[in-house]
């Protein structure tokens, strides 16, 4: 029988996993906020002169029933189009472990890169790069009779351009994990 597998974003000290697989998360300057449905506290603020980052995102497969053999093969990529909107960006990559997102709640998130977070591959890039024909690879898999989180975690950041993005909500992305189940 095929697996259930969900994708968790990972919030939080302890960390708190929700289910994000067919709602909508949203990036914003506090961890604390739950990352689904519609919430609207501490916005990416707009500053000219200034970048303004969102907490870090970690989301992560979780096989939620046993595979009937193995899932592997794992893969990340976006739609291949920022609509974002001018002066918005995402940046991420993938990690090994869960580091809790940090900043200043309310104004800015700590910048996402591999000092701050050591347990990423490599220092962050636009996660735009990665499309169906270009994915990012990411390690991990599971086997029957296993359930639970697998692979790596995907975590990126919402980056803000205080001179030239404009206020209001962006554009919704859409950003898909990819594996073979055997």
């Amino acid at each position: 029988m095929v697996a259930t597998v969900t994708i968790r974003r990972h919030h939080g000290a302890t960390p708190t996993k929700t289910d994000i697989t067919t709602l909508n998360t949203r990036a914003c300057t506090d961890d604390g906020v739950t990352p689904t449905g519609n919430p609207t506290a501490n916005p990416i603020p707009i500053v000219a002169g200034n970048t303004k980052y969102s907490y870090w995102i970690v989301t992560r497969l979780s096989a939620d029933t046993t595979p009937t053999g193995t899932i592997n093969n794992l893969k990340w990529y976006s739609d291949g189009t920022n609509s974002l909107g001018t002066g918005v960006t995402c940046v991420g990559n993938n990690a090994s472990a869960y580091v809790q997102a940090t900043g200043t709640a309310g104004d800015t998130g700590t910048v996402l890169n591999t000092t701050n977070y050591a347990n990423l591959s490599a220092n962050p890039t636009n996660v735009f790069a990665w499309t169906s024909g270009s994915t990012l690879s990411l390690a991990g898999s599971i086997s029957n009779p296993d359930t639970g989180d697998f692979g790596d975690y995907f975590v990126y950041q919402i980056v803000v351009n205080g001179d030239t993005a404009s206020p209001g909500a962006t554009a919704q992305e859409t950003f898909t994990f990819q594996y073979d189940e055997t």
